[in-house]
């Protein structure tokens, strides 16, 4: 999706910039510590401290003083503990922070929030409270001897004494047995002073609500993550591969929305499972009446970097109203999630952008367009679509969705499925799917795009087979004209007939034939 690798720019930002201690400081992070022992777990969460924020940590949680020592200072004693327990009184926190020492560069160098490594057992229990980024805060690029914003001659520039960022809320790494709860993660995007470009394209720079990497048995629920000049939450593991145990991590009735660049970027991990969540509003928050985005701008993005993605599970969750694609799965070894029962809708953008393997879509629902299948000689690997649901339907302030077709798929389609899908085209065409080896099989197609020029095509299905589908058409009594569905090398299957109801679609041509279409393999 062109973008510059994550772990490229953070991991050089972090060691030539910010030294993550709670000073923040002379630059050189400290290493991540391989996590020690092997003990521990949430049902020994006695074992460890358990601290309130108010009252153990000097927070004011008022809206108006800046609470950043106290998280750091929560950080602290549970880092030295190996593990805790922080609960976070209601209330609003502000937090985040920029130093400026001269002669040092970046101008701008922000300290840590909260950031803890290596721990057996970490609980944050927000009761409610809301962390909101200080307004004021530069992000982007800013000239290193000056303070001020600067524009790059060029993209890709990645010159980090140029560079200035927020950091991330809450960075978890190299744990186990953590679980945040009941949390609003406010990233303030209208208050920060942006800078110029810094990245291959937008502000590629650390700002995310929440940055899990190698961690095990992560659980985030009741979260609010959102209006972060990055993602609403990351999640990563660094070098894992094929044969690395899971590492389950769980995300359930989250909200990730208005974010600047995904609501949730999936970098590396087996075993990630989302309940009841949306990914919303990507690109869409504004700063300075301009709309703050950088690609891919994604609901969800699934691209391993140095690592791999497997076994996903999106059960119930939502993708919807991105400035980029509702999910996008398209660089890196990554795919392999499952999603059952969830809704993409692209207003702006594709609904869903799957050109990576493993992907496989049940009773799901898609307004705009869907884009690429991978096709695999394994059926395993191939894309499906199983009882989905395709329609061109409005977005809720009467915007058309995305795109000139359901879904447009080309290329090797060998063992991508529909099954039982249900295709409406009320002001688009049906489907373009050209390419070897694909089948559709009991898929209802409704046409109704009566606007279409006479003798052109509604659907095309080119190179696949099809069995037991119909398609029907519903268009107003006036209009006389005919148009075709294209079958270039496709087969009929046999078994339950595939219909064809014209009489103004009819089957290879606008003047093809309708009704019970002959098998032909």
């Amino acid at each position: 999706m062109n973008r510059f690798s994550y772990i490229l720019l953070y991991g050089s930002l972090a060691t030539a910039l910010v030294g993550f201690h709670a000073g923040g400081g002379n630059g050189g992070e400290v290493a991540d510590r391989p996590p020690a022992g092997d003990a521990g777990s949430a049902a020994a969460s006695l074992e460890y401290p358990r601290l309130d924020l108010r009252a153990d940590c000097g927070a004011v949680g008022d809206g108006v003083a800046n609470d950043t020592v106290a998280f750091q200072e929560a950080a602290r004693r549970i880092q030295e503990a190996g593990g805790g327990t922080l609960v976070i009184p209601p209330g609003t926190y502000l937090v985040g922070r920029q130093d400026h020492t001269p002669g040092r560069y970046p101008f701008y160098q922000a300290t840590p929030i909260f950031r803890v490594q290596g721990v057996k057992f970490l609980r944050i229990e927000g009761r409610g409270s809301t962390l909101r980024l200080a307004p004021g805060l530069r992000f982007g690029s800013f000239d290193k001897d000056t303070g001020e914003p600067y524009r790059p001659p060029a993209m890709p520039f990645v010159d980090h004494s140029y560079a200035a960022y927020v950091g991330h809320m809450l960075h978890i790494s190299n744990s186990e047995n953590v679980v945040i709860q009941d949390l609003e993660l406010d990233g303030n995007i209208g208050e920060l002073i942006v800078g110029g470009q810094f990245g291959d394209t937008g502000r590629q720079l650390p700002a995310c609500g929440i940055f899990l990497h190698n961690n095990k048995n992560a659980t985030i629920e009741r979260v609010h993550s959102h209006h972060h000049a990055l993602d609403g939450i990351m999640i990563g593991w660094y070098g894992l591969k094929e044969g690395d145990p899971a590492a389950p991590h769980t995300l359930v009735d989250c909200v990730f929305e208005y974010n600047g660049r995904q609501g949730l970027s999936w970098i590396g991990g087996r075993g990630l499972t989302a309940r009841r969540c949306k990914f919303r509003h990507t690109g869409r928050a504004l700063n300075g009446g301009t709309a703050f985005a950088s690609a891919p701008g994604a609901g969800l993005d699934i691209e391993a970097e140095d690592s791999i993605c497997r076994d996903g599970l999106f059960e119930d969750c939502e993708f919807v109203n991105n400035v980029g694609c509702g999910m996008v799965a398209d660089s890196g070894d990554g795919g392999y999630s499952r999603f059952v029962r969830c809704l993409f809708q692209g207003v702006t953008n594709w609904s869903a952008w799957s050109a990576k393997p493993g992907l496989v879509f049940e009773d799901c629902t898609f307004h705009g367009s869907i884009v690429h299948a991978f096709g695999s000689d394994d059926p395993a690997l191939a894309t499906r679509w199983v009882r989905c649901t395709f329609e061109d339907r409005p977005w809720e302030d009467g915007r058309r969705p995305y795109g000139k077709f359901l879904a447009e798929l080309n290329g090797n389609l060998q063992n991508v499925a529909f099954t039982a899908c249900v295709f409406t085209a009320n002001r688009c065409r049906g489907m373009w799917c050209s390419g070897e080896g694909f089948r559709l099989t009991d898929c209802v197609f409704t046409h109704r795009f009566a606007e279409l020029p006479p003798g052109q095509f509604q659907t095309i299905l080119r190179g696949g087979e099809i069995t037991g589908c119909h398609f029907r058409e519903e268009f107003p009594d006036s209009p006389e004209a005919r148009w075709a569905i294209i079958v270039d090398g496709s087969r009929v299957g046999r078994g339950k007939p595939t219909v064809v109801d014209g009489p103004r679609v009819r089957w290879g041509g606008s003047q093809g034939p309708v009704g019970v279409i002959a098998p032909t393999g």
